[in-house]
């Protein structure tokens, strides 16, 4: 397995209502992409900023999902954000 981490930070109110608003979506959607396994998102208690975490059968199947339609369309049209800071982990246990 592999699990990838993508922190997202917010500067107001109104980043963080659009940020949870757009993820709530997500799991959703998430499903239907080959390999997936879960979606978690999480809000630090400060609020400055989230970690998205998913969850996959494999770094490929991370690997073809951030380069199809799909990563495209649920980020506004574009591919991976050069200001993402995303983690990536196997899965030990």
């Amino acid at each position: 397995m592999f699990e990838a981490h993508n922190r997202l930070q917010v500067q107001n109110d109104e980043q963080r209502h659009m940020l949870e608003d757009r993820f709530s979506k997500a799991a959703e959607h998430m499903t239907k992409i080959p390999g997936f396994l879960k979606f978690t998102m999480l809000r630090a208690q400060d609020g400055s900023h989230y970690l998205v975490k998913t969850l996959w059968e494999s770094e490929q199947h991370f690997q073809d999902w951030v380069k199809s339609p799909h990563f495209q369309a649920a980020h506004g049209g574009h591919g991976p954000s050069e200001q993402a800071k995303v983690a990536s982990y196997d899965v030990i246990y």
